[in-house]
């Protein structure tokens, strides 16, 4: 059973989805759950203001009023301010060839929501990534060119291809879409639902064979 999420660092939101996802592994076990995790900048090469905040990137992402935008920050730390993201974005890849994208994700969304440490800084993306159990080397390697740029940029426009606007967006098996944030009844009970129906269509019992129906 494949589990994607499309998700940005600057959105609260995402940092609550991946917090449910935490929760949700563990306490339950999924049999062959296999996560993947999708770029998606919501403003692509976003360099931040000195007046810029939360509530105002949301705000034009989700096209919603400011005060509404308020209220999904308000449980944001009101000294954090955003941050470019691009750099995290990639290192992001990296981890996924290194078989260790939901350690560092998890990572990432902690030293900036919890630790409030500035992501875009390279230093602290080093310790990060060292922390995640990417070698050092590797990670300046990246950091210190435009290593996987176009990865992220691709991962965005084919979402984008998919009809995925809004972060966080979550696909299970590719057939099971959920738009926005979901808590963590909402999420269990899909993937309880992928999980059967993932079981029938993996085994056959002699002319009742699930997997030959679906295809």
């Amino acid at each position: 059973m494949k589990l994607e999420i499309w998700l940005d660092y600057l959105s609260p939101l995402c940092y609550k989805q991946h917090k449910t996802i935490e929760k949700i592994l563990l306490d339950y076990e999924f049999k062959n759950l296999e996560l993947l995790y999708r770029s998606y900048e919501m403003i692509p090469f976003f360099s931040p203001e000195d007046d810029c905040t939360f509530h105002r990137i949301l705000s034009k992402h989700h096209v919603i009023s400011l005060n509404e935008a308020q209220k999904i920050t308000e449980d944001v730390n009101p000294n954090l301010r955003p941050v470019q993201v691009i750099d995290a974005h990639r290192l992001s890849h990296l981890a996924k060839k290194e078989d260790c994208s939901f350690l560092f994700n998890l990572n990432v969304f902690k030293a900036y929501y919890e630790d409030h440490k500035d992501i875009s800084d390279h230093q602290v993306l080093l310790d990060i990534a060292f922390q995640s159990g990417i070698d050092k080397t590797l990670t300046e390697e990246v950091l210190n060119s435009d290593m996987y740029l176009s990865q992220v940029q691709s991962n965005r426009e084919n979402a984008i291809v998919k009809g995925i606007f809004e972060l966080p967006h979550i696909r299970i098996d590719g057939k099971y879409r959920l738009n926005g944030y979901h808590n963590e009844k909402a999420l269990l009970d899909e993937l309880i639902r992928a999980s059967a129906q993932f079981s029938k269509t993996e085994h056959c019992e002699g002319e009742n064979c699930q997997r030959k129906k679906a295809h």
